[in-house]
């Protein structure tokens, strides 16, 4: 039986010469094609690195970067705090022999430098500690604090390549991480 004659601006009218899309078989119309053989395809990358992060899990770039901010404020608390202590027995001593007056300026300027690195390490951890929940602004943050560690590493040259390697690893880290940072929170 054929079709009675359409009218030619009807947009409902079927085409004849036209065929249906035919499914594989075994799939329902719709249904997206799976490959023929072999495992299914991997995830999409997810904005931490390979593979899809589940939603409360970090990132191990940004765990690694949070790690590294751990390590850098807790040594530079530590140097700090010890360079205070000894800056106080150096007073002490010199306060004894009493040529103190010549050393009070020195010494209140190196109280001043040690406690900026102190405040600095405590900046770090407390930045450490809320990369885990924090947006934007905490990623920022990190990346100002890590350029500041870089900086502060430099007089420090010996020992202060370890605070440089830090600080531009956190830096890069966090920069690359951006995508984790401002994901959907609930």
């Amino acid at each position: 039986m054929s079709q009675p004659p359409q009218p030619p601006n009807n947009p409902y009218a079927q085409n004849p010469y036209q065929q249906q899309p035919q499914s594989p078989y075994g799939q329902y119309p719709g249904q997206a094609q799976q490959p023929a053989y072999g495992y299914p395809q991997a995830p999409p990358p997810g904005p931490g690195g390979l593979g899809a992060t589940p939603p409360g899990v970090i990132p191990g770039q940004v765990n690694g970067a949070r790690i590294m901010m751990f390590i850098a404020g807790g040594l530079q608390a530590l140097v700090s705090i010890g360079c205070m202590i000894a800056l106080g027995v150096a007073a002490d001593r010199l306060k004894e022999v009493g040529s103190f007056a010549e050393a009070d300026t020195p010494i209140a300027v190196m109280y001043i430098v040690c406690g900026v690195l102190l405040v600095h390490a405590v900046v770090g951890i407390v930045l450490g500690t809320s990369v885990s929940k924090g947006g934007n602004g905490v990623r920022v943050g990190g990346i100002v604090w890590a350029s500041f560690l870089t900086l502060f590493g430099l007089p420090l040259i010996p020992l202060g390549l370890l605070w440089m390697g830090l600080g531009i690893t956190c830096i890069v880290m966090l920069a690359q991480a951006g995508a984790w940072f401002n994901r959907p929170r609930y």
